[in-house]
């Protein structure tokens, strides 16, 4: 590596810098939560809509928001401003967000299934523009192998504690305000509006953006460069490794109170309880999963995870049932492991963004994580039709207050445990096989920079001859 791309990689890593930059994650965290657990169940209970109404419209519009993400790609990758070519896109999310999140959060009067479907559109085109800027623009801040392993972990890292504080905000305010006129999901929505413009802004406003890749000029993409993007090797492995991994933990959320409570006999304060140790269990997890790629290389440490990943989530079934102190290890260690796949995979991406660039001589940053992401949003919207469709195999109802037969509970168990464990294995076994390690990503890299250097003798060149025409004539 050239002693600049050295010295860029420090000086972005640096905390000062790689703070200004990650702080724009902070609320897709707790975006991702509310979204996920209060928002469907605050239209229903509050707003007076049918359950199965909220859970077709969240589905038909989150199934919609997949194919987004790809059009968004392809426009970040033809995006050429003076402020840079991701700036202004996380700058647009901003209105938007706050836009949706007052049309959504803090509306306290009925509303149609057509209102909530709009809004939901808004809101989730606001949020991929602030996730696919993100995710783009810290590919090209650094281009070491390992200092990239740094900065998504960083986002992922800000990530989880913006869901852990909007998770403990109604508990602090009510403990601190206990009339505080705003309570619930408008509390959290409060929240939005004041973490989106400030995070987002500092990032905005802070972080530094590289110039554009020297060879990265405006194309017109076709459906065969998108066709190839998905078929090369590292990708298609990389895709499935997303797929899976992010499904496994995804199936266990909708059966997280189901198992929590009438499985392992907890109490819906405990289960809160528990929730919120699994949460904060990702704050810790980044650095120590840098540390293990660091040595094994990213791909490998992938392989590793999804093996831990396996025994700590079987091992929440071995412990005795309301036993809140060992449960609490168990759920922090399980926390703790599923923490290290999202970040390292997307700083994969990056690695293949480079190999792309290199071999086509054009930049297809923002179209690979759209295909990353859209990944992402499958697995997680395909995993709550996997967990509701096994449980009714096995005669469990989940109607409030039903009283489950022991075969019911025993495959509760099993779909909390089996399917999870399965899936993030094979997602993990997808990297068997991967071929982009770090002493291939540090080739690439050389080709790059000779390649930069050579474009840079050739204009300075061109550049001294222009007098002497100039003269000439």
């Amino acid at each position: 590596m050239a002693k600049a791309e050295m010295r860029a990689a420090k000086s972005s890593t640096a905390p000062r810098p790689l703070l200004a930059f990650s702080l724009a994650s902070f609320p897709t965290g707790a975006f991702v939560i509310t979204l996920a657990v209060y928002l469907p169940n605050y239209f229903t209970s509050a707003l007076g809509l049918p359950l199965a109404t909220v859970g077709i419209v969240f589905a038909v519009i989150r199934l919609f928001d997949i194919g987004v993400d790809p059009l968004l790609g392809i426009a970040m990758d033809h995006t050429r401003t003076p402020i840079g070519r991701y700036r202004p896109w996380l700058m647009a999310a901003i209105p938007v967000l706050l836009v949706a999140t007052a049309a959504l959060y803090l509306k306290t009067s009925p509303v149609s299934p057509l209102y909530l479907a709009v809004w939901l559109i808004v809101l989730y085109a606001g949020y991929s523009m602030m996730m696919l800027s993100l995710a783009a623009w810290a590919s090209v801040l650094v281009v070491e192998y390992h200092a990239r392993s740094r900065i998504y972990g960083w986002l992922y890292t800000i990530g989880i504690l913006g869901s852990v504080a909007v998770l403990l905000l109604p508990q602090l305010t009510a403990t601190l305000w206990p009339h505080a006129p705003v309570k619930g999901v408008p509390l959290m929505g409060w929240f939005l509006l004041l973490f989106v413009p400030l995070a987002l802004g500092a990032t905005v406003s802070f972080a530094h953006e590289p110039e554009r890749p020297h060879r990265a000029m405006s194309e017109r993409i076709s459906l065969k460069d998108y066709l190839s993007l998905f078929l090369r090797p590292e990708m298609r492995r990389i895709l499935f490794a997303v797929l899976f991994c992010v499904m496994g933990p995804a199936i266990t959320a909708p059966l997280y109170i189901f198992f929590f409570e009438q499985a392992r006999a907890y109490t819906a304060t405990e289960t809160s309880w528990l929730l919120m140790i699994y949460l904060a269990a990702g704050f810790f997890g980044p650095p120590f999963w840098m540390r293990i790629a660091h040595r094994l290389g990213k791909h490998p440490t992938v392989i590793v995870a999804s093996v831990c990943y396996g025994l700590a989530q079987t091992g929440l079934l071995m412990l005795p049932a309301a036993h809140v102190a060992e449960m609490s290890v168990a759920m922090f260690l399980v926390g703790f492991v599923a923490s290290s796949f999202v970040f390292l995979l997307r700083a994969m991406v990056a690695d293949v963004s480079d190999d792309v660039l290199l071999e086509t001589r054009k930049d297809r940053t923002g179209l690979l994580y759209a295909l990353e992401t859209s990944t992402e949003k499958i697995g997680s919207t395909v995993s709550v039709g996997i967990a509701y469709a096994l449980l009714p195999l096995f005669g469990f109802n989940a109607a409030a207050g039903a009283v489950n037969t022991p075969h019911a509970i025993w495959g509760l168990e099993l779909c909390y445990l089996g399917p999870p464990s399965l899936s993030v294995l094979i997602g993990g076994l997808a990297m068997w096989g991967y071929k982009l390690d770090e002493r291939r990503h540090a080739a690439i890299r050389a080709a790059l920079d000779a390649e930069k250097l050579s474009d840079q003798v050739s204009t300075e060149a061109l550049s001294a001859l222009a007098p002497e025409h100039a003269a000439g004539d």
